[in-house]
């Protein structure tokens, strides 16, 4: 009897072995790029592995995942928690409230459609001009790589929600709302994306005409001809966040300019195991106008508060020269991630010649150089704490700049201490530092745990000269999308208390 009940227990126990036992992925062709290299080294670490299905992959709320979760040929919603990555082969990776990526959420061969309720710590990435065959093997599946050709693609697309563009909505344009499909040519893999796009304040149809040539995997070529308006303030705040803060509190961080602009660029991608590099260089022809409100403004597009204040929604947009800019163009984009650290700079060189009249060759069209930095770096600390660190500078040759190549800081997203784009100019530097702390005994239904987050903020900017710098400095306390803060400037003796929108500076 004994004997019989050891044995029963023996065949139980390889029974549950053999039903536990972890699903092998094969790289039998990784590829080339850094996304190849990403899932390597995923696969080499702990991870967990979801097999492929006809329905989604739902990673239920009020589950916690501790390791690095790889999807195969299904698309996955995460509501629950992922203390790693979540790659997805061959699928679409969809974030919904309350889910939260330690690490990057990745989709290979599909898109990923994040969430402003939901938190990724390591960023998002979607590369769609490949996936990878998945094979069936006695352990597990086997996967190969395999470039998506353009003959997969329909001629005619509407990207987008059926064509629209995402609207965005500011003091000088009001709504913004843009229409237009996509033709792709597969012989020449040339892709041409007309668009038109409604300005509510402005009564205009603006024309956007792109044209993109793939001229292999990593190279490509791409045209641009438009009407539109324009701002070097895009770096403060996001389209969308933007968008929110104008309509709900009158916050407008950008200062505006009209132009039509024909600008052409090639470009050529180079991928190692954990960065990515990408030069250009190219022209532009830019005939610019100014736009309002100008001082005399007495209304504009409706917001919910700040409908009176000048410093906000009745802001004037400061007047340019008009003329025709003529310019060589240049630029590097850089982006690096290995154990935890992601990084991301970003540098466009502009050498133009502007004239006030209708010609570029005139005796009185001056010369200028225009140098624009991006960088942004952040890392994992302690247990679930963060470091982050993002700069902006703009240092432009001696003698006249035109006003539409001078940029501005001040206000929520820089220097809160200081009014909307108090500083403007053509130098500027503007470094930000913030530590962020989740407060995890605090768990709270849907938006879980808030953030508490130390912030030095420190910039200026002037024409003709490097800027006096002024800071900010104080604590912030986020949940989701919303933060209060309150920061001081020590040597000025300004403060800030205020609330905002918290998926950007």
């Amino acid at each position: 009897m004994i004997r019989r009940a050891a044995l029963l227990a023996l065949l139980a126990w390889g029974g549950v072995a053999r039903a536990q036992a972890p699903i092998v992925v094969e790289l039998r062709d990784a590829g080339p790029g850094i996304a190849p290299a990403i899932l390597e080294r995923a696969l080499a670490e702990p991870h967990r592995v979801i097999p492929p299905a006809t329905e989604l992959a739902l990673l239920r709320r009020d589950s916690v995942y501790r390791s690095t979760v790889i999807v195969l040929g299904r698309d996955v919603v995460v509501e629950g928690s992922v203390q790693g990555d979540v790659i997805v082969i061959a699928g679409d990776l969809y974030m919904h409230p309350g889910g939260s990526i330690a690490g990057r959420a990745i989709a290979i061969g599909g898109g990923v459609y994040q969430s402003t309720l939901a938190k990724i710590g390591g960023g998002a990435q979607a590369f769609r001009d490949f996936t990878y065959d998945i094979a069936a093997t006695p352990r597990g599946f086997a996967l190969s790589y395999r470039e998506i050709s353009f003959e997969e693609t329909s001629p005619l697309t509407w990207p987008g929600l059926s064509g629209f563009a995402i609207p965005t909505y500011d003091r000088s344009n009001g709504l913004s709302l843009g229409f237009g499909p996509r033709f792709t040519l597969v012989p020449r893999h040339l892709v041409l994306e007309p668009r038109m796009t409604y300005r509510s304040q402005l009564g205009r149809l603006d024309p956007l005409l792109t044209v993109t040539d793939s001229l292999d995997r990593r190279t490509f070529a791409q045209v641009v001809a438009q009407r539109g308006t324009f701002s070097n303030d895009a770096w403060i705040w996001s389209d969308l966040v933007n968008s929110a803060e104008f309509l709900l509190l009158g916050h407008d961080s950008r200062n505006y300019f009209r132009a039509s602009r024909a600008e052409a660029t090639v470009a050529r991608r180079w991928e190692g195991a954990s960065w990515t590099l990408e030069p250009r260089i190219g022209g532009r022809v830019e005939k610019s106008s100014s736009v309002r409100p100008d001082t005399a403004a007495q209304g504009g597009p409706f917001s919910f508060l700040g409908r009176k204040d000048r410093d906000d929604r009745l802001r004037a947009n400061p007047a340019v020269e008009g003329g025709r800019i003529a310019s060589g163009l240049a630029g590097i984009d850089l982006q690096w991630e290995d154990q935890g650290i992601v990084a991301h700079a970003r540098a466009d060189v502009e050498v133009g010649r502007w004239s006030d009249g209708n010609r570029i060759d005139s005796a009185s069209a001056t010369m200028f150089g225009q140098t624009t930095i991006d960088g942004t770096v952040s890392f994992p600390t302690f247990g679930l704490q963060t470091f982050r660190f993002d700069a902006h500078a703009v240092f432009t040759s001696h003698g006249t700049t035109p006003r539409q190549r001078w940029a501005y800081l001040g206000g929520p997203g820089s220097l809160p201490t200081l009014d909307l784009l108090e500083l403007g100019g053509d130098q500027l530097l503007y470094f930000d530092a913030r530590y962020n702390i989740p407060i995890t005994a605090i768990a709270l239904p849907l938006v879980g745990s808030p953030v508490f987050t130390l912030r030095e903020a420190v910039g200026g900017a002037a024409p003709g000269r490097i800027p006096t710098l002024q800071q900010a400095t104080g604590f912030r306390v986020s949940l989701t999308v919303i933060h209060v803060e309150f920061l001081v400037d020590p040597v000025r003796h300004r403060s800030h208390t205020g609330f905002g929108i918290s998926i950007a500076r």
